[in-house]
């Protein structure tokens, strides 16, 4: 995996703060992300992948959310 600069340069420096190697810091995180989403329930891994509703076609949920705030959104 290739890194941008300054990423390369912002992870060393976090890495040799927690005193690990970057090689073992970048393990640590992946394998951290991969525990969290191992985790979270399944709606919330839906909505984060912005699933399509079946009545809607072409409309995800989140979009259904925000057009029912607006919907209900009273201007002062």
């Amino acid at each position: 995996m290739r890194l941008k600069r300054s990423e390369s340069a912002f992870f060393k420096s976090v890495a040799r703060r927690r005193g690990v190697s970057l090689a073992e810091f970048l393990r640590q995180a992946a394998r951290n992300e991969a525990q969290q989403l191992e985790s979270e329930p399944a709606s919330l891994e839906l909505s984060r992948s912005g699933f399509t509703l079946p009545d809607l076609p072409g409309r995800t949920e989140r979009g259904r959310i925000r057009a029912a705030i607006v919907k209900r959104h009273v201007p002062r």
